[in-house]
């Protein structure tokens, strides 16, 4: 009888016990990954956003400015741009301002008794403010729906105040509006200019607040002897930041 060694013995019974142990189960495939496109689809066009007071260079040509004021409602048309002696009095896209819509009143629009001429690019905040704020602030406080409102001719080269000297004022380019009262549709005015012994008309100091979100310069009746009489707007920026805001 053949008699194996135990160095021959061992290594078979070794592969034996390893072909006895159940083989573990292998991890499931991993999915399959979809390529990512090798270039992002192009974005829709967009229409051009409307002027505000925080980018007044929103709205880079006549012709665009016009067609983004008129597509929300605006009454607006080109304006001849105003003879003047001062070389420095200069309007950027001048407009005649008729009307504005009113967006919580479909249909409705509020008259620009005196159709300002404005730069377009100030025509457009100046207008917003007008039909989406002070309309139905208005209309909410006083209870009767504004009709018009009666400004100044807008545009107008001269100085600060229409002082002999010193900087141009915001109206020798087109970016300031003198406001002197609002006629509603009950046949009442409410004037700027405050009466004797009453005191500030609600309506008039919430407009009046809120503006300093819409304009530059807001100033009024107790800011100083010019503008004793009316309500002055402008986007005219003061120094290095578009920011900066003077509301008195």
């Amino acid at each position: 009888m053949l008699i194996r060694s135990a160095a021959a013995v061992v290594p078979m019974m070794m592969a034996q016990v390893a072909m006895a142990q159940p083989v573990p189960p292998l991890p499931p495939p991993r999915p399959i990954e979809t390529p990512s496109p090798a270039t992002p689809p192009a974005p829709r066009p967009q229409a051009p956003p409307a002027p505000t007071a925080d980018a007044p260079s929103a709205v880079p040509s006549a012709e665009d400015c016009l067609a983004v004021l008129k597509a929300v409602g605006f009454e607006i048309e080109p304006a001849e741009p105003p003879q003047v002696s001062n070389e420095l009095c200069r309007i950027e896209t001048p407009v005649r301002l008729k009307a504005v819509p009113v967006p919580t009143k479909p249909e409705t629009v509020v008259r620009l008794a005196n159709q300002p001429v404005l730069a377009c690019r100030f025509a457009g905040p100046f207008g917003h403010w007008i039909g989406d704020l002070v309309a139905p602030l208005v209309a909410g406080i006083k209870g009767s729906e504004l009709k018009a409102v009666q400004t100044g001719p807008g545009f107008e080269c001269r100085n600060r105040n229409r002082s002999t000297t010193g900087k141009l004022s915001a109206h020798a380019q087109g970016l300031a509006i003198d406001i002197a009262g609002f006629d509603l549709a009950n046949g009442t005015t409410l004037r700027i200019k405050p009466e004797a012994n009453t005191a500030p008309d609600p309506a008039l100091a919430a407009l009046r607040t809120a503006a300093c979100g819409w304009f530059t310069t807001i100033l009024g009746p107790g800011s100083d002897e010019a503008h004793h009489d009316h309500l002055h707007v402008d986007i005219e920026q003061h120094g290095s930041s578009d920011r900066y805001r003077i509301c008195q």
